[in-house]
């Protein structure tokens, strides 16, 4: 049923307890991982040489936290493992992703890094569920 899995993550609890759902569901349909996250570029107003240095610094964090997850993927039985690090706002790099992939399913923490904690369902995995066209599974 599942052969190509898109996991957009950013770090958070909820997208670190996504791995796991997606190992499972993986190991069992044999399925191919993308493991994608969404960097945020830094203010414009730093000027040079800060710019460049704030964002190759937000490109290796942002390389080595899907790296990581890849690993654990890997660690966890999953054979099929790709990485992906595209700037821009979350929700519209996630939908293009999934537009130009087609995905059999997208999973998604239902919480980032946002400071808006109280929030039950976060503003990225709410826009990427009612604008997908996919199916969206949300972790909490």
């Amino acid at each position: 049923m599942f052969h190509n899995i898109v996991l957009a993550t950013d770090g958070s609890a909820a997208a670190e307890r996504a791995v796991d759902y997606v190992a499972s569901l993986a190991r069992h349909y044999g399925a191919r991982v993308l493991v994608l996250h969404a960097m945020a570029a830094p203010p414009d107003i730093l000027g040079e040489p800060n710019y460049s240095q704030a964002l190759h610094a937000a490109l290796e964090e942002s390389r080595g936290l899907v790296e990581d997850v890849a690993k654990r993927l890997r660690e966890m039985g999953v054979a099929e493992v790709e990485t992906d690090v595209i700037e821009g706002p979350a929700s519209e790099v996630i939908l293009a992703v999934v537009e130009t992939r087609a995905p059999d399913l997208l999973v998604i923490g239902a919480r980032g890094q946002s400071p808006w904690k109280g929030l039950v369902l976060g503003s990225v995995s709410l826009a990427v569920t009612q604008r997908a066209s996919c199916p969206v599974l949300v972790v909490k």
